[in-house]
């Protein structure tokens, strides 16, 4: 199957897909899994054209969709370990990636990507996130394929109460991927700053590190999804996830996001 025959499929699933850069797990645009779409059209103008791009799905509540990643012979380990302690995975698509299984299922409610929080080298891809999809190339060289060609089922209930728990203690890490000194270091500022917020003005103080970072999105000085993971640690770490939800927290950094997007600046203060 090609690409753009994969692409149109996972549309048709209600999947939102974007562009990756070829052979590679970075989004292609600067907005990253914020253009993800089903649209038919836009798809075809990203992929039609012979461009050799991998495929990214975003996960979560806007595909209903989240992705377990078994990562190696140590994510098998842990799998199994899991599946002695609480029963066994329902039959459900997976993929195969380059050095483990994607195992994919259904979701209606609020699920946020972490990794090894379930075990060790296991991580999941859901909301804030995104996953990438077949036929895409692996880094390494390989291609990412199905293995079992099922529709996603539900995760078991063990599944998700691990997936949804908040950790006891988890550092914020800054993602190495930025395109710039200076916008890893205002990545950086913003979401310690957003961590630290007190009760009363964290929803604000997310909202306003969204719009500024995002204005570095724009600016290309910093990728939507490390902006994205990182300000959804920050609000975990100083509890608003706890208390509002993941979806309200989604709902204000989106908004933050698409008001800075419309005002860019780069590490020269240039708007």
């Amino acid at each position: 199957m090609s690409a753009l025959d994969a692409v149109r499929s996972y549309a048709k699933r209600g999947w939102q897909v974007f562009p990756l850069i070829p052979k590679a797990k970075e989004p292609a645009t600067w907005r990253g899994f914020y253009d993800a779409t089903s649209n038919p059209a836009k798809l075809d103008r990203w992929f039609a054209r012979g461009h050799p791009y991998n495929i990214g799905i975003r996960t979560g509540i806007a595909s209903g969709i989240f992705v377990v990643d078994i990562d190696g012979d140590v994510g098998a380990a842990s799998l199994d370990v899991l599946q002695k302690q609480h029963g066994p995975l329902p039959p459900t698509l997976i993929s195969r990636t380059g050095n483990g299984f994607h195992y994919w299922f259904t979701t209606a409610t609020e699920i946020p990507c972490s990794q090894s929080r379930i075990a060790p080298h296991i991580d999941v891809k859901a909301d804030g996130g995104y996953v990438v999809a077949p036929p895409s190339i692996h880094p390494d060289g390989p291609r990412y394929r199905w293995s079992v060609k099922l529709v996603p089922a539900s995760a078991p209930a063990w599944l998700v109460e691990l997936a949804q728990r908040k950790p006891e203690s988890e550092p914020i890490a800054v993602s190495a991927t930025s395109s710039a000194a200076y916008g890893a270091g205002a990545l950086h500022d913003e979401i310690r700053r957003v961590a630290l917020a007190s009760s009363g003005y964290r929803n604000a103080s997310l909202n306003r590190g969204s719009f500024c970072l995002a204005q570095l999105v724009a600016g290309r000085e910093l990728h939507a999804d490390e902006v994205t993971r990182g300000l959804i640690d920050s609000a975990t770490a100083n509890g608003l996830v706890a208390e509002n939800g993941l979806r309200a927290v989604q709902a204000t950094i989106d908004s933050g996001f698409n008001a800075g997007l419309r005002h860019p600046r780069d590490g020269w203060g240039r708007r």
